[in-house]
């Protein structure tokens, strides 16, 4: 049978919402790789090391992206998700302008993470980009003591000032690499000891998106011949990929229409004597023939649905690179208490 799909356009048209206009992605920052510096100013003089200025970003940050026709990353954004750590914690001091006598202040900055956020911006097709980023602090507080007092201070919040970093957001197979060199600098005071100042920090993020792994999940309703019908897949999920990823079903009755119907969040619901693994709003495909044998009753029909065609025809907003798509197949079956048939489901997430 020829593996093929027939949107209902009517179904989909709800689909066409604005918030559905960019795919989300979590890129998993490579902490060996993104390396730091930080320099501080303060009103007592300058904020060095104590002993080392160095650290490392680790965590996540989120990305959006925007994709245009066929380039699946013709514009992207940073919506503020994601939680970079700093590691390790930050130790400085401002030293007596005597160098024999211990010094003015000792600033520790503990628990610090941030997030990235920044408009939308064009990403070039070599990769290279440039973003008006702002850092703003998730957690973290400074402990300043100075002149035997000391204050801790609440940096959750807190923001630098948007500047704007250039980078590059490239793909290899399935793999999204980002590298943004960081320049930011941050205000602080201490209003019980007056100090006030700055911390820049200067380094390169270094983080990357890797394909999850397509799989399957719920229970299939075992149908009036026995018979539990299997839902698989095969190929790649993908916006720009020309080859077909099919989500497909076998062990389901002879010379019997079904369909496929899929949404964006998974479900375990009682449904038509089964369950409905897949959470609404659905959506569906027209409907196909199961084929197998020509006569008798026997479970040797299947299906065959093209996912990739689908995504490429863009008629459907929702599916988007970095959508995680949920699919399960429905089908006649006259003997059935509920005369329908159901698979177990599929969820995969679309490449760029």
């Amino acid at each position: 049978m020829t593996h093929a799909w027939l949107p209902r356009i009517a179904a989909l048209a709800a689909l066409a919402l604005p918030a559905l206009a960019q795919g989300e992605f979590t890129f998993n920052i490579n902490q060996s790789q993104s390396n730091f510096t930080w320099t501080g100013t303060s009103t007592l003089g300058p904020i060095v090391g104590n002993p080392s200025n160095a650290f490392q970003l680790a965590g996540t940050t989120g990305m959006r992206m925007f994709p245009l026709a066929n380039d699946a990353i013709a514009q992207a954004d940073f919506p503020g998700t994601g939680d970079a750590a700093v590691v390790p914690n930050i130790r400085g001091k401002i030293n007596n302008p005597l160098p024999f006598l211990p010094p003015l202040a000792t600033v520790a900055i503990d628990n610090l993470h941030l997030k990235l956020t920044a408009p939308q911006f064009p990403v070039a097709a070599n990769g290279a980009f440039t973003a008006t980023v702002t850092m703003t602090y998730i957690s973290g507080t400074m402990t300043t003591v100075s002149g035997g007092q000391t204050t801790v201070t609440d940096l959750t919040g807190q923001q630098s000032s948007p500047s704007p970093q250039n980078g590059t957001l490239t793909q290899t197979g399935t793999t999204l690499f980002l590298v943004m060199p960081v320049n930011a600098t941050s205000p602080f005071s201490d209003p019980t000891s007056g100090v006030s100042g700055s911390i820049t920090i200067n380094g390169t993020v270094r983080a990357s998106w890797a394909l999850p792994a397509a799989g399957t999940y719920c229970t299939a309703k075992v149908n009036s011949l026995g018979c539990t019908p299997a839902i698989a897949f095969a190929g790649t999920p993908s916006w720009t990929n020309g080859l077909p990823f099919v989500v497909s079903a076998s062990n389901v009755l002879s010379q019997k229409t079904g369909l496929a119907f899929y949404g964006y969040a998974p479900s375990s619901a009682a449904f038509q004597g089964g369950f409905k693994c897949v959470a609404p709003p659905t959506f569906r495909t027209l409907s196909q023939n199961s084929g197998g044998s020509a006569s008798g009753a026997d479970c040797a029909g299947s299906y065959g649905f093209d996912f990739n065609a689908l995504i490429r025809s863009q008629i459907d907003p929702g599916l988007l690179p970095g959508r995680k798509v949920f699919v399960q197949i429905w089908s006649r079956d006259p003997a059935s208490s509920s005369l329908t048939g159901l698979t177990n489901a599929v969820q995969f997430t679309i490449a760029p």
